[in-house]
């Protein structure tokens, strides 16, 4: 794939289009500044950043339409679908794989307007939020009535609930409280053809196959979120913090497992490697680092607490206390030294990737063998976090200064998606497809697989209006 296919593109909606989505949601929330085009060009994918440093930017829209509520949304999409414009959905913009930029031009729809927290359902433990309320904003309509979603991305404070829901979204306490397609019970979702479907939320049903899973990762090709219905978890009374070093990935990954496999639950549980301990956690050298946070009721968490130390330090741990996590915990947030390495020159990512426990060591040593091979890496590195009984999310982190920054960038990924399918692991497991992974999808799914998708994505959008090239989409 050339990386800069859609560089300089710009889309053009018609002007009867325009003008009729202005009458369905007022003229003030239709923007074709160049401000906003540019604005909305681009989402996370750190090597579109990369690039529009030097002024390549991606397909530029036509316009930019930010509705309020469904309604608006189904007349927009009618609209699209009569004048064949292509509409890319865009939360606030955190994606890293290129799954909010519209590729073909036309239509932004920026649903940063439906931001509302809707009701809280005590009894049930569930609460109601539109599709487009920023992470931190909802956490906050939570905690002061008492409660916690339980899904605390990096992304926080810069994506939404849709955003989350469109890529199969994992948090950073994730081995407690689940992953977003555990969180969700019911959503509305206004369909391609301007049609709104609800699914009502329950516990669970048994009514065929599930509505959910088409919009649990659709990424915005087979419908837009606009409501969801989420379950909730009270405020924790007692938390739990320890860390513990060890000699190596494979010790470290070994014990998670025990652990887990004794039924323990820690909201977070991450291995960092040596690389990773030593910029972070600067006094420990030449060891791997373990984090654990446990947190509830509080004979339960005293309990999980003293299982997982046992376990630990029968396994060559050596305690290291609190404040590694405490570290952790102020730094989750800074994704800054990302953007400094590209002003520098530098080419920086992140991939994460997911497989079994018996394949988690070997996928690990293979993927950081394969990347620091390339020509011009200058780091590569990796921790483990979202944890499963079965296996584990791995991420690493490149970065390089490169003479050919295209190339290396492709190859870096290529060398990664290969070691990763080398070892039964899954190409993506929580950040989704986007426009940049898609290129793996034969080799992830099959071509029975990808097959199934395109007839999916013919059947519910026969005009691809929505997001166009992303996920599975034509080319």
């Amino acid at each position: 794939m050339n990386v800069e296919t859609f560089m300089s593109k710009r889309g053009e909606a018609p002007s009867r289009f325009i003008e009729k989505v202005k009458g369905a949601v007022g003229e003030e929330n239709i923007s074709q500044s160049e401000c906003d085009l540019i604005s909305y060009s681009l989402d996370y994918w750190l090597y579109g950043v990369f690039l529009s440093q030097y002024g390549k930017l991606p397909s530029l829209p036509s316009v930019v339409i930010s509705p309020k509520n469904s309604q608006e949304i189904q007349s927009i999409l009618k609209y699209a679908n009569e004048y064949k414009v292509h509409i890319t959905p865009f939360g606030a913009g955190s994606g890293v794989l290129g799954g909010a930029i519209p590729i073909e031009g036309d239509a932004v729809l920026n649903l940063q307007r439906m931001n509302k927290f809707i009701s809280l359902d005590e009894t049930s433990l569930v609460a109601e939020f539109e599709g487009g309320i920023i992470g931190a904003n909802l956490e906050r309509e939570l905690n002061h009535r008492g409660y916690s979603m339980g899904s605390i991305p990096q992304s926080l404070h810069c994506s939404t609930l849709g955003g989350w829901i469109s890529t199969r979204a994992v948090g950073q306490f994730s081995t407690k409280y689940g992953k977003i397609e555990d969180m969700v019970l019911g959503m509305e979702v206004v369909l391609p053809d301007g049609n709104l479907l609800n699914i009502k939320p329950v516990p669970r049903r048994s009514t065929g196959p599930s509505l959910k899973e088409l919009f649990l990762g659709g990424e915005g090709t087979l419908g837009i979120v606009t409501k969801a219905v989420v379950s909730v978890h009270p405020l924790p009374e007692r938390t739990i913090k320890q860390s513990f070093a060890f000699p190596s990935v494979e010790v470290a990954l070994d014990v998670v497992r025990k652990i887990l496999r004794g039924d323990a639950k820690p909201a977070v549980v991450r291995i960092f490697d040596e690389p990773e301990t030593a910029r972070y956690f600067g006094q420990i050298k030449n060891k791997v680092t373990i984090i654990f946070i446990s947190e509830g009721e509080t004979d339960f968490v005293e309990l999980e607490g003293r299982l997982i130390k046992r376990i630990a330090e029968e396994n060559g741990g050596e305690t290291t206390g609190e404040k590694l996590v405490d570290i952790w915990l102020e730094k989750r947030f800074d994704i800054g030294l990302g953007p400094i390495i590209m002003q520098q020159g530098g080419i920086v990512d992140t991939i994460e990737v997911v497989s079994l426990f018996k394949d988690a060591a070997n996928l690990y040593n293979d993927m950081v063998s394969a990347m620091r091979a390339m020509e011009g890496a200058i780091s590569v590195s990796g921790h483990y976090s979202h944890f499963y009984r079965e296996g584990a999310c791995l991420y690493i982190t490149f970065a390089g200064f490169p003479k050919d920054p295209s190339r290396y960038y492709k190859d870096t990924w290529t060398a990664a998606m290969e070691a990763t399918l080398k070892n039964n692991g899954s190409i993506s497991h929580h950040h989704g497809i986007g426009f940049w992974r898609k290129d793996f999808m034969q080799e992830e799914l099959g071509p029975h697989g990808v097959e199934l998708l395109q007839k999916i994505k013919l059947a519910l959008d026969p005009n691809g209006i929505l997001n166009k090239g992303k996920l599975i989409d034509g080319k």
